[in-house]
């Protein structure tokens, strides 16, 4: 089974579509169906995405096959609203913590400049304003 395939059962074992499974890691559909149709190898991107939205993902399944499709996570216990695939081991899901977009800020433009001297005088350069 390569990649693409254990993508594909990853997508089926949470009963989402691939478009909906996109929408989940934060990417765009084409990037999914492109996989899926076999055109692009799933990049290093998205295999990161995918864990991030689902680490209890064994990543050594995922990427090279070995073991299991799900681990635990010791200490966490899954909350209500976490997605958890209907049959098998049932994965923790842990959302994608989105930062926070701080708001835009003008850029800041240069008014005057005063210089002041040890002898107690100054000079003011004022930007003209064309």
């Amino acid at each position: 089974m390569n990649e693409k395939e254990r993508i594909e059962q990853v997508i089926r074992s949470l009963n989402l579509t691939a478009r909906q499974f996109a929408a989940e890691i934060h990417v765009q559909p084409g990037t999914i169906s492109n996989m899926m149709s076999g055109r692009n190898n799933p990049s290093y991107e998205v295999i990161k995405r995918i864990m991030q939205r689902y680490p209890t993902l064994n990543p050594e399944w995922l990427i090279v096959g070995k073991g299991e499709m799900w681990r635990t996570v010791p200490g966490y216990e899954a909350e209500l609203f976490d997605r958890l695939p209907p049959t098998g081991t049932a994965p923790v899901v842990l959302p994608i913590k989105e930062e926070p977009q701080s708001p835009a800020v003008p850029a800041k433009q240069i008014k005057n400049i005063v210089v002041y001297y040890t002898d107690g005088t100054y000079e003011e350069f004022v930007q003209s304003t064309k």
